[in-house]
């Protein structure tokens, strides 16, 4: 039996918020598309390596594998995801893979991927568990999580920096065995709309009410 354990301690934003007692501040940021991620990469333990691969977050596992007869590894990240300047957050996306030799039904992944509301004042969290879907010797996973139009990003309610938590198991029982090969993480950003649109939209709206005002008098 063989058992791998290593469990991811803290994730912070910026310098200052600690979200997870005992944590240190995030030593490593990288660039996607209109969004950074920041991460502890002394916490990525099994996960192995990270990079930005097409604007997503990927993982490059190192030894996450399970053997039977009773095989378990376990892995636990987090991840804060910000918005670029001008852009807020909607949502996010899972993609892992993996293989496994042995019977299908005795060799497993699950996971759960959480986003969480580091904005506001409660706590909001969106968890999302995901099952490894097995064929021809290797297993595939995949969850999505779409932020609510409101009551998240704090008092002005637009949500730019959110943090996610991954956490993933392996299972193998009898002569089976599992391991995983990648994860790809990815982050949906908007522009948020200029405070001159606005205005110019608000001006428009002015417009057409003093023009149908007017029709509506000749009209009489």
């Amino acid at each position: 039996m063989k058992i791998n354990s290593n469990h991811a301690r803290a994730a912070v934003l910026g310098c200052a918020l600690v979200l997870l007692s005992g944590g240190a501040a995030a030593g490593t940021t990288l660039a996607g598309n209109n969004v950074s991620y920041q991460f502890d990469a002394g916490e990525l333990g099994l996960f192995g390596s990270a990079s930005v691969v097409g604007g997503n977050l990927v993982f490059t596992p190192a030894g996450f594998s399970a053997d039977g007869p009773l095989g378990f590894a376990s892995e636990t990240i987090n991840i804060t995801v910000m918005a670029d300047a001008g852009y807020v957050l909607t949502g996010f996306g899972l993609q892992e893979t993996g293989g496994y030799a042995g019977d299908a039904e005795s060799a497993y992944a699950t996971g759960t991927f959480t986003a969480i509301d580091i904005e506001g004042t409660t706590g909001k969290q969106l968890p999302v568990s995901f099952n490894g879907v097995n064929g021809g010797g290797t297993w595939t996973a995949d969850a999505l999580i779409a932020l609510p139009a409101s009551g998240w990003g704090g008092a002005d309610g637009e949500v730019t920096s959110v943090t996610l938590t991954l956490s993933n198991q392996l299972f193998a029982v009898g002569d089976s065995s599992i391991w995983k090969n990648g994860v790809s993480i990815s982050a949906t950003a908007l522009p948020v709309p200029e405070a001159d649109t606005y205005a110019m939209l608000l001006a428009g709206l002015g417009l057409v009410g003093f023009m149908a005002r007017r029709r509506a008098g000749h009209t009489v």
